[in-house]
């Protein structure tokens, strides 16, 4: 049996018109009647055959056949050869890609992915985490926040309190770190940064300054983002399906960014709601074992809440809080939870 083709000699990209004499043991590939391979045909490696693609024929010592008939197909290892051949034409085999394709990247990104963040992250060194959270204040920092404007006497106090249920809960004062800052696009809110600090801003100061248990509330909510490392999980969710990604539609060039930043990445995201449950539930819990009231936790929503919704003739800050809050749970579901824990430990 005859096959015409191109020769490629070893590593090299120049090609020599020869034919393909095939034995029944062994090939040999002649030019002008010299027969310049000869190999074997159980050392052979052929390429998977797809449709419209040339049969490629690689020899052990790196040298290749590729026959100038796409469509010829070697008579050896045909059993095998053709699986993919066949996959694709198999109208069967295409439905099922449409069907299970979907469902195994859903599978990947939000059940094993998730899995793989949350045991990440109990391995990453306390330097990589606080580089992290670094990366993800320096950015907050000089897009959203202001130098604030609270009364010395006012941060003093809030610290003490903060600092007080730390010493209480047994938690690490050089983790955890309470900062002021104006913010006109976040108004009154608090946030936890992957490393530890806390953020609270002056508007959410004021509005619960003559209700301090409120206020304790949401730095115990802010305390359990990080004692649950929702922002570190999140940061690695996020790494990791970039990277799947990369991998699945092969666009590997940027992996290597995103390894490496990805602790400016959270500053983008949100939490889950399931996060912000497990947030709020630490906070409900917490404030119970200090001697407050789950109800201070549920004052502290109605707050934030009421003070939201007289902020709607102002557009702009109304759509970035919505846009923050997009993840979170609804906020009568947060009270009714807060209010509902206190009736039924009466």
């Amino acid at each position: 049996m005859h096959v015409k083709g191109h020769f490629f000699p070893i590593a090299s990209s120049n090609y020599q018109v020869c034919v393909a004499t095939i034995s029944d043991t062994h090939i040999d590939v002649i030019n002008d009647e010299h027969v310049i391979a000869r190999h074997a045909i159980s050392s052979l490696n052929l390429s998977s055959g797809m449709a419209g693609l040339a049969d490629e024929l690689n020899f052990e010592d790196g040298s290749r056949f590729i026959p100038l008939d796409v469509n010829y197909r070697w008579p050896f290892k045909a059993n095998n050869h053709h699986i993919m051949e066949r996959l694709e034409k198999s109208k069967w085999a295409i439905l099922a890609a449409v069907i299970f394709t979907p469902l195994f990247m859903w599978l990947v990104l939000y059940k094993a992915v998730p899995a793989i963040a949350v045991y990440s992250v109990d391995t990453l060194p306390r330097n990589v985490v606080e580089q992290m959270g670094e990366q993800s204040f320096t950015l907050i920092k000089k897009i959203a926040l202001e130098p604030t404007e609270l009364p010395a006497e006012q941060q003093t106090k809030v610290q003490a309190h903060f600092t007080s249920m730390l010493n209480a809960l047994s938690l690490d004062q050089s983790v955890y770190r309470l900062s002021f800052y104006k913010s006109d696009s976040f108004g009154a809110n608090a946030f936890a940064l992957p490393h530890g600090r806390i953020v609270v801003t002056d508007d959410l100061a004021n509005l619960l300054a003559d209700k301090p248990n409120a206020l304790k509330a949401v730095l115990l909510h802010e305390m359990g983002h990080v004692v649950h490392q929702h922002s570190v999980r999140i940061t690695a969710q996020s790494a990791a399906s970039t990277i799947v990604l990369a991998v699945v539609f092969g666009d590997l060039e940027g992996v290597a960014e995103v390894a490496l930043g990805t602790g400016a990445s959270f500053a983008q995201q949100g939490f889950s709601r399931d996060m912000e449950r497990e947030a709020d539930t630490f906070a409900l819990t917490q404030l119970e074992s200090l001697g407050y009231s789950s109800n201070d936790f549920a004052d502290a929503i109605e707050a934030l809440q009421e003070s939201h919704t007289s902020e709607n003739e102002h557009l702009e800050k109304v759509n970035n809080f919505l846009e923050y809050l997009s993840s979170h749970p609804s906020a009568q579901e947060r009270i009714d939870n807060a209010r509902g824990k206190k009736s039924n430990n009466n």
